[in-house]
């Protein structure tokens, strides 16, 4: 028996496929994946966020994801741009290249998901799921030391844990996530600290 892929890219991929101009515009990849839910559209925005980019890329990238996990927050079923983003458009070659780059790395994410810890796949834990990577994107979206990479990954793995209904692997993905905001707020904190420390020694 041929095993079922947990996660697909397919439809990111017709959505290249089918496109005719050098650009496309970000609405029709929203709209192609309103059949997966959020986990989809989250996974292909993380990856451009971990992805070495030079600054300002990651907090624009960082702003869809927090449309996003506001309407997981308000209980929306799946994705919706609004109309003011709707003509924003990416390079054709730049979209293939992300499914391209993160193909290997989602055929070993589904080795190991599997459904699991139910209680997390369930509308009130999406909602709470949507308020924790709301945190993470909001801290990519400053520009805060060490605010990008490791809430990046929290989110990009939390996205395997909707796509595979994997509540172990969601929660995992919220630790790191935190774990990410918590060393960028202690960067912060200490950095304030040796600043007045050496200050008042002159």
């Amino acid at each position: 028996m041929v095993k079922k892929n947990i996660i697909t890219t397919q439809v990111i991929e017709d959505v290249v496929n089918r496109a005719s101009n050098d650009r496309i515009p970000i609405s029709d990849l929203v709209d192609a994946m309103e059949s997966v839910g959020f986990g989809l559209a989250i996974m292909i925005f993380a990856f451009g966020i971990i992805i070495p980019l030079p600054p300002p890329f990651p907090s624009i990238i960082s702003i869809p994801l927090v449309i996003f996990s506001t309407q997981m927050m308000m209980g929306y079923a799946a994705p919706k741009l609004p109309k003011r983003f709707a003509k924003l458009s990416v390079k054709r070659s730049v979209l293939a290249m992300l499914v391209q780059r993160s193909s290997p790395y989602i055929r070993k994410v589904e080795r190991i998901l599997r459904p699991r810890l139910a209680f997390m796949t369930t509308i009130l834990a999406e909602r709470i799921i949507g308020f924790f990577i709301l945190i993470f994107a909001s801290f990519i979206l400053m520009p805060m030391p060490l605010s990008n990479f490791i809430p990046g990954v929290g989110i990009l793995v939390i996205s395997f844990g909707l796509l595979g209904k994997d509540g172990l692997i969601t929660i995992l993905g919220i630790l790191i996530g935190l774990t990410g905001v918590t060393i960028s707020v202690s960067t912060i904190f200490i950095g304030v600290e040796a600043w007045h420390y050496i200050k008042n020694l002159f």
